[in-house]
């Protein structure tokens, strides 16, 4: 067995170990999970495109990056890549309470970089920084909201499904992604490209993952009741 082979079946076991946790308040018993990882394969991990600034340089900084890839030189872990259930039948979707999403424009970047968002739910765009930033939204439906002074905040719902590019107008390498999904069950990966999706009905399913600059992948998953299915999910440089 070669060492690539054996660290994913050291990552599988140790996912399948921690079959399903404590179920959330309102989850049905048959309810069931998945949670998996997602990683860059190849000898040399990518760096994001490094720009130099000219704009507001004495708050922002004169060296700034895209963010538009992120790759954990640890376990090369792929931050910032939407997980979501694709197929996920209508009459499978529960009744959700919308929620309020929280964009900071703060220190020349917006936080978080990649997001997901129940379509009816509420963003709000804050300005932490001493100047002038927009939040201008692409996609769906187009909005852009000015905050033009530190402590500025505005809210907008996001009504219309799909995948939103957030940029500012006045700081062109700042941008950020969002997904509106009709349903819950979407997730975001962390630093070591960790996600987990709970709360979902047994079944067969489309996962899909979609990264900003190594683009879309698809599995295939099994969810059985009470149980937490595994995913890996590997891109590299090469389609």
């Amino acid at each position: 067995m070669n060492l690539r082979a054996a660290f994913i079946l050291g990552i599988v076991a140790a996912f399948s170990c921690r079959a399903t946790e404590s179920r959330k308040p309102g989850m049905p018993a048959s309810a069931g999970a998945i949670e998996g990882v997602v990683r860059f394969i190849g000898s040399e991990i990518p760096a994001p495109t490094r720009i130099e600034n000219t704009t507001d340089p004495e708050i922002c900084g004169r060296g700034q990056t895209l963010e538009e890839i992120v790759v954990s030189a640890e376990d090369q872990g792929v931050q910032h890549a939407i997980i979501s259930i694709g197929d996920m039948p209508e009459t499978a979707i529960p009744r959700v309470e919308p929620e309020t999403l929280v964009l900071d424009n703060s220190e020349c970047r917006f936080s978080p970089h990649a997001a997901v968002m129940v379509a009816g739910s509420t963003l709000e765009a804050i300005n932490s920084d001493p100047l002038l930033h927009t939040t201008h939204l692409y996609g769906p439906a187009e909005l852009n909201i000015s905050l033009p002074a530190k402590g500025a905040r505005s809210a907008r719902r996001l009504e219309r499904a799909g995948l939103y590019t957030v940029r500012c107008d006045v700081h062109g390498w700042m941008q950020a992604v969002i997904r509106v999904d009709l349903h819950p069950y979407h997730a975001v990966t962390d630093e070591s490209g960790a996600f987990r999706i709970d709360g979902v009905a047994p079944g067969r399913y489309t996962l899909e993952a979609w990264h900003e600059r190594l683009g879309t992948r698809e599995r295939q998953v099994e969810v059985e009741a009470a149980t937490t299915t595994t995913v890996i999910i590997e891109y590299s440089m090469n389609p």
